[in-house]
């Protein structure tokens, strides 16, 4: 709410007309007012892209002030739920109780702990009047089983309704999904040649996360759909379909023009077809309230009010929920992503859509990743996340310092191994070269690497063939001596025990 009242400000709505709009009290519009301002945001400062924050979260007390009646009604919880799961009326347990507080302190305690819903109004609701382009009432019903391919399947009529015009429009759809849900509001966009000021409707999940009384919590996917369209989305008060009553009606109607299509199944294109067919006759006659041709009403009037079409469609998002696991990845359509591992064990939210994932932590933005479609690909890791070992592997530098150890010319062929980018096979290739040295002086091998490289074959064979014939030096002679003079830096020379066992020997 806070981000529609500042939205508005910068538009520059004055506050009486927010109050009107939106429902709101004027403290509240003069609080996110004042909150805009130290936040700049009339001097330039752009607002954060949703579900980010406009303003930090007030921090609640309330949770810790706790009264004296609370914590004496605490200890008879159990009773007073026994009593009224029963059937006792309120009112009978207060007298009963075995102890005294005050009766309205009673039933707070009784609706804090949701035990018993207050106050419920059952007045008859008004008439709702909707000016030109001002909403658009959207609801799903059922309307037939179909039989397909062995499979039994729900086919369901998702219906929008013009709130000044009644104009109506019907799609088929198999499921009240996101995806799906969106590409039916668009092409009711596209007939209408604009978007409406408000879309309402029930609390489906596509739309709204937690349904409310008051204030329920939208799904991020579709307050971003709204945003790109310049609407608003209503979501109504849960059982209360009167609210939207331009919509609720039809559906019956709906069922009805369907009902001489038959039993006949021949695809979702031909029965959408006919639907299509039976709703333009609909929209041509006169309309039982307004007596009025539907038709007639949105091109002489409604047309002219609804808001232009952006021009480029909206990109279709998901949206899912988790929390950062021990290794600091997050799950999202089973592949992996990661973030800073000091959140770990922390709740995030994911935006997804064809190419990019966004995951934002306690309302800001942390991370964003390049989708993965590779189905062998399991996880996308940044390279400020990586473990040291892990950029080791990743830029092959230990292959290349191993290698400059044996000599500068096992280093360029290695190097060019590398460079081949066969993952795996190469890093094989390239341990086989370098266990050469195991065999082989690190001059020969050294040599062998030049002498492949100069022929152009860089492999493993090819330097181990050029090392076996190569000529080896000849047992006994100087060789032979200088073998035997070559000592270790740990260990003394032979001449120290030759010397040793002449003294003991004497």
């Amino acid at each position: 709410m806070d981000r529609k009242i500042v939205e508005l400000l910068l538009a520059g709505m004055s506050q009486n007309h927010i109050v009107a709009a939106l429902s709101v009290g004027k403290k509240r519009v003069k609080r996110a007012r004042r909150e805009a301002e130290r936040a700049g945001y009339f001097q330039g400062v752009p607002l954060p892209a949703y579900p980010e924050a406009v303003f930090p979260d007030p921090v609640d007390r309330r949770h810790e002030k706790t009264s004296d009646n609370d914590v004496i009604l605490q200890e008879h919880l159990a009773w007073m739920r026994e009593r009224l799961a029963s059937g006792w009326q309120p009112i009978t347990v207060w007298e009963e109780l075995p102890l005294r507080v005050p009766r309205s302190s009673f039933y707070r305690f009784l609706e804090r702990h949701k035990l018993c819903r207050l106050g419920e109004s059952f007045r008859h609701t008004p008439e709702i009047l909707h000016e030109p382009g001002e909403a658009l009432l959207l609801d799903w019903g059922k309307l037939r089983d179909v039989v397909e391919d062995g499979k039994k399947r729900t086919l369901w009529a998702f219906v929008g309704v013009l709130g000044f015009s009644r104009y109506m429009m019907v799609r088929l759809v198999w499921s009240n999904d996101v995806a799906t849900t969106i590409a039916a509001i668009e092409s009711m966009f596209q007939e209408l040649g604009g978007a409406p000021g408000r879309l309402t409707s029930d609390n489906p999940k596509c739309f709204a996360l937690e349904a409310s009384r008051y204030e329920p919590i939208l799904n991020p996917v579709i307050e971003r759909f709204a945003a790109h369209y310049g609407v608003r989305m209503e979501c109504l008060p849960p059982a209360d379909p009167e609210k939207k009553g331009k919509v609720e009606r039809p559906m019956p109607y709906v069922r009805r023009l369907y009902q001489a299509h038959g039993n006949e199944w021949h695809g979702l294109e031909e029965s959408q077809a006919y639907i299509n067919k039976k709703v333009s006759l609909a929209n041509e006659r006169k309309h039982g309230t307004t007596r009025l041709r539907p038709i007639d009403d949105l091109v002489n009037i409604e047309a002219q009010a609804l808001r232009g079409l952006p021009p480029l469609a909206y990109e279709i998002e998901e949206y899912s929920e988790g929390s950062v696991r021990r290794d600091g990845f997050v799950c999202f359509r089973g592949k992996f992503y990661s973030v800073d591992e000091a959140l770990r064990g922390e709740e995030v939210a994911v935006v997804a859509n064809a190419t990019r994932v966004a995951i934002y932590a306690k309302g800001k933005l942390v991370e964003t990743h390049a989708r993965i479609r590779d189905p062998h690909q399991s996880k996308s890791i940044k390279p400020h996340h990586q473990k040291s070992w892990e950029k080791t592997l990743r830029d092959q530098s230990h292959y290349l310092r191993r290698a400059a150890e044996v000599g500068p010319d096992v280093e360029r062929i290695v190097q060019a191994i590398l460079l081949e980018g066969e993952g795996f096979v190469d890093t094989r290739r390239v341990w086989g070269i370098l266990s050469l040295e195991k065999t082989y002086p690190r001059d020969a091998v050294n040599e062998a690497c030049r002498k492949a490289f100069e022929l152009n074959l860089i492999s493993y064979q090819t330097v181990r063939s050029l090392l076996k014939l190569a000529p080896r030096p000849e047992k006994g002679g100087a060789a032979t001596l200088k073998a035997e003079d070559e000592t270790h830096k740990f260990v003394r020379p032979i001449s120290e025990y030759t010397k040793q066992l002449k003294l003991r020997l004497h």
